[in-house]
């Protein structure tokens, strides 16, 4: 009867000791199955936005005195908050960059952008869209396009092509002259503000044809433009572009002759002020009288 006794609770011990090794089996495998063997580590968490800047059919040769900033900037925060920034002078492209910054600084749920500006000679270049980094699924590595913004010279010379335009809708008087070795013709276009513009041609036989269009805003000299050339509809030799802003500050200054553009001089420019103050005088009283 012991014996027996005995060799019962041996059994009932086996089997509940396979039960429990079967449960914690199951345990063992469900881990390996969640965690396999020899699977790759959790890529660490981005320490810096890293890319590169390409500025592709520069307008013109990028100088030696470009300077190139890019912002990690937080667009969440009102103002926006920059995180940190890298800055090039000059920039040498394509131009690699890496903005490191703390993980303390970065928000889960902050919108995130790279802006890129560069300066050079005049001109700003800039993306046309910012771009999102980090947060929200956005990558930490990206690639930037930088584009050239017109100069304020390259957008008043558009607005005074676009405003040239529209002298079809304004009145015009036109007129001729004519003395020993020249010839001079003009048309003056008016509006209710008064005179607008008005176009010369003079013809002076073996020493050339010269055409200006003066543009004027609120009754002072805004643009002219000045063309050189052998004889008449022929291709300019020189063009002369040079116009003022609200407050009479130079804003447009060139002359391009031969396939080179420079400047002119102070006192070039000044000449052509003070020619197209004159016609408008000239043009106004003749309009009163």
């Amino acid at each position: 009867m012991q014996k027996l006794a005995v060799a019962t609770l041996f059994v009932a011990t086996l089997v509940l000791a396979g039960c429990g090794g079967s449960n914690s089996s199951g345990g063992n495998s469900s881990a390996t199955s969640a965690e396999p063997s020899g699977s790759a580590a959790p890529a660490p968490a981005a320490t810096a936005v890293t890319g590169t800047v390409t500025v592709p059919n520069p307008p013109s040769p990028i100088t030696d005195q470009a300077k190139l900033e890019l912002s990690l900037v937080d667009v969440t925060q009102q103002p926006g908050v920059t995180v940190n920034k890298q800055d090039f002078n000059p920039p040498k492209f394509p131009q690699d960059f890496r903005i490191p910054f703390s993980s303390s600084a970065i928000h889960p749920n902050d919108l995130y952008v790279l802006q890129a500006t560069m300066q050079d000679n005049g001109r700003t270049y800039t993306t046309k869209l910012q771009q999102p980094v980090l947060t929200n699924g956005q990558p930490a590595h990206v690639n930037l396009t930088l584009v050239a913004e017109p100069t304020a010279a390259e957008k008043m010379l558009a607005d005074f092509q676009q405003a040239k335009r529209q002298t079809g809708a304004m009145s015009v008087k036109s007129g001729t002259s004519a003395k020993i070795g020249e010839s001079r013709s003009w048309q003056v276009f008016s509006d209710s503000h008064g005179i607008e513009f008005i176009i010369e041609q003079v013809n002076q036989a073996d020493k050339g044809f010269t055409k200006t269009e003066y543009a004027y805003r609120n009754g002072l000299p805004w643009v002219v433009v000045q063309e050189q050339m052998p004889k008449p509809n022929a291709p300019a030799t020189s063009t002369e572009n040079v116009g003022w802003g609200d407050n009479g500050a130079l804003v447009l200054n060139q002359k391009i002759s031969g396939g080179k553009t420079e400047a002119l001089s102070d006192a070039e420019a000044k000449a052509l002020h003070d020619q197209a103050e004159a016609e408008y005088k000239r043009f106004s009283k003749n309009k009163k009288g």
